[in-house]
């Protein structure tokens, strides 16, 4: 089997010539050579996903990018990398079956025929159910197999047990803190933990060869076998005290303050272009980043995964310190929290790099109106009175992001209904810094 790469936007074409086509592949899509190879007037026959078609030769490459799919899970958080050497990352899985569903496709593992695929790594960036849950679909999938495991450290517990549902709160000079913490699972009395969390646990111990671990701004590079690619974790930020000689996790207030606050944030480099995965973030979080200088001058990234879906709760200095030039929010309608906030969008497009690209996956979801309820009117103006004035949409495309670069030149795109099949851009000389760090 002989994999090429696009190097750019190319029609698949159903013929060696003329102008009909079935789709357009999208920069650093992978195709497979038909084998032996067959080259007619400039294009080759090539299988995509199934498909047979015809590609322009010259528009495909030896030389693979790195991917990163921004998975439209509705409210929450899923997002999805394959390294240049092949690497598969995912970091967080939101709450539904969405990632599942997107790995299912991408890698058609329900052919029965399907190779069974390898996660070298899963970022658990904190355990709230829109990050968590999602995840336990895709450990448990016979399919895949699951290498390493990253966490915050932060389990959830059952109402009463801890004196907080995140564990043990403790008081040291004034300052309170969460004293409860875990590295491996054996460290967790199930007994104690979420529903959730429990299910999580489970999970990952009926798979006994995945490593897992936590993780915060001390920990040194991680590794996924790609040597293209650095990954450095920045946050949460733990601290030690006097109280105990143990790194403990500073409390935020109140239990979602502080879950979201510590979140696992990842920053990954290739060449010459850096990704920041933020978690949920928010404003209290990002500035105790940012009281660490050594950590606050690491912010800097070319693409942004935004913070806690786009609250209004976040840091103006933060987004200063990152200064993205493509960022992507993702959230949804269900449950309903305003997010992407308009307050937030505003001041995304205020810090970032000029020409900004800000994508939200619950704008670029797609929807198509059903024909309109019939029924007998009944009196009354509300349309639950006269339900003919009641309409029904369906889900025709999910709002997934995708960003893809070979260290030097940055594409993005989400997916349209119309014709042309995308809206895209293309930065081939990323912007440089326009904030001051």
């Amino acid at each position: 089997m002989v994999l090429k790469y696009l190097s750019r936007n190319s029609k698949l074409y159903q013929g060696s010539q003329g102008n009909t086509s079935s789709d357009i592949l999208i920069y650093g899509e992978e195709v497979e050579l038909a084998q032996p190879e067959i080259e007619q007037d400039g294009r080759i026959e090539v299988k995509f996903r199934g498909r047979t078609g015809w590609i322009i030769k010259e528009h495909l490459s030896t030389t693979p990018v790195l991917e990163i799919y921004f998975i439209d899970v509705g409210q929450g958080d899923s997002t999805f990398l394959v390294t240049p050497s092949r690497k598969k990352i995912l970091v967080d899985g939101g709450e539904n079956d969405r990632a599942m569903r997107f790995l299912a496709w991408k890698y058609r593992l329900e052919d029965s025929a399907a190779p069974q695929i390898e996660i070298d790594l899963i970022v658990l960036t904190h355990a709230d159910d829109d990050h968590i849950a999602g995840l336990v679909d895709v450990i448990s999938h016979p399919k895949i197999r699951v290498k390493k495991i990253l966490h915050s450290g932060l389990a959830t517990h059952r109402e009463g047990v801890f004196n907080s549902r995140l564990g043990n709160i403790v008081e040291n000079s004034g300052t309170k803190f969460v004293a409860t913490w875990h590295d491996h699972l054996n460290e967790l009395d199930e007994a104690k933990l979420s529903t959730n969390f429990r299910n999580w646990k489970r999970a990952i111990e009926n798979d006994c060869n995945t490593d897992y671990s936590a993780v915060d701004s001390s920990t040194v590079a991680v590794s996924v076998g790609d040597p293209n690619i650095t990954i450095e974790v920045l946050g949460p930020r733990t601290e030690l005290t006097a109280l105990v000689n143990r790194k403990m996790y500073r409390w935020f207030g109140d239990h979602a303050h502080t879950i979201n606050g510590h979140s696992v944030v990842l920053k990954l480099s290739y060449k010459n272009i850096s990704l920041l995965l933020a978690g949920d973030l928010n404003e209290i979080g990002e500035e105790h980043l940012l009281e660490d200088q050594s950590l606050a001058k690491k912010m800097d990234a070319n693409v942004l995964k935004a913070p806690h879906h786009g609250s209004h709760e976040f840091s103006r200095r933060w987004l200063d310190a990152v200064n993205p030039q493509i960022s992507t929010i993702s959230s949804g309608d269900d449950t309903d929290h305003g997010h992407p906030r308009a307050v937030f969008i505003g001041a995304m497009g205020n810090a970032s790099r000029q020409p900004a690209y800000i994508f939200s996956t619950e704008i670029a979801a797609n929807f198509v109106r059903l024909e309109k309820n019939t029924g007998d009117n009944n009196n009354g103006s509300s349309s639950e009175a006269h339900p003919s004035l009641r309409e029904l949409f369906k889900r025709r495309l999910h709002g997934m992001i995708n960003v893809r670069t070979d260290g030097n030149t940055l594409y993005a795109a989400r997916r349209v209904a119309s014709s042309y099949k995308w809206e895209y851009y293309v930065v081939t000389k990323p912007a440089s810094r326009s904030k001051p760090q």
